[in-house]
């Protein structure tokens, strides 16, 4: 069953979360609240445990995404925790010949607070939140890093403009609530767009 959207103008960032937020759709077996636990978003080190967690929620799905790796290497990744820069990014481009979608969940790993979630339904809301005409090309701009890095600084824009949120005893922090409005955004733009 599709949900029933409305036609809404959202003024602001926080507009916009407190409307997509309700079409977000949270898995059943790896939750946003277990996946926050083993994030470590505030403070601390990552455990095997944690790195398993977080890559069964974003990658359930595709058996070739391996934590394995990333668990021999966790006192560098530990290192690097809550830093943002060049060291970053090549640590994470070592595990990552696929592409920047894997590349930048590591990153997002080591310090979520500066790096989101990147995949081709944020993707397609930045599009749209833009104006740009090319959202029928995420298929191709998914690959382009540049485009991660306008993402990335918008998101980080946007996200000082939205408080977070206690949700069952669970704080899901402004990041954490704007990644989940922009996924439902483009998820059901998606559906709307394919159904024209």
């Amino acid at each position: 069953m599709f949900p029933k959207l409305s036609k809404v103008t959202c003024g602001s960032p926080e507009d916009l979360v407190d409307y997509w937020e309700q079409f977000y759709e949270d898995s059943k077996q790896h939750s946003d609240a277990e996946f926050l636990s083993h994030l470590k978003w505030k403070s601390g080190k990552l455990t095997g445990d944690d790195v398993r967690y977080l890559f069964a929620w974003k990658y359930r799905l595709v058996p070739s995404w391996d934590p394995h790796l990333i668990i021999r290497r966790l006192r560098e990744l530990n290192e690097l925790r809550f830093r943002e820069g060049r060291s970053v990014v090549e640590f994470a481009k070592e595990f990552s010949k696929e592409g920047p979608v894997k590349r930048f969940f590591i990153c997002h790993i080591i310090n979520p607070r500066r790096y989101p979630v990147w995949d081709q339904y944020v993707l397609k809301a930045h599009l749209l939140i833009s104006g740009r005409g090319d959202v029928d090309q995420t298929d191709k701009l998914i690959h382009d890093e540049s485009e991660y890095e306008s993402y990335r600084a918008d998101f980080n824009d946007w996200v000082t403009q939205v408080p977070s949120k206690t949700r069952n005893s669970t704080e899901y922090p402004a990041f954490r609530r704007l990644d989940r409005a922009l996924f439902a955004l483009g998820k059901h733009s998606l559906i709307v767009l394919r159904s024209r």
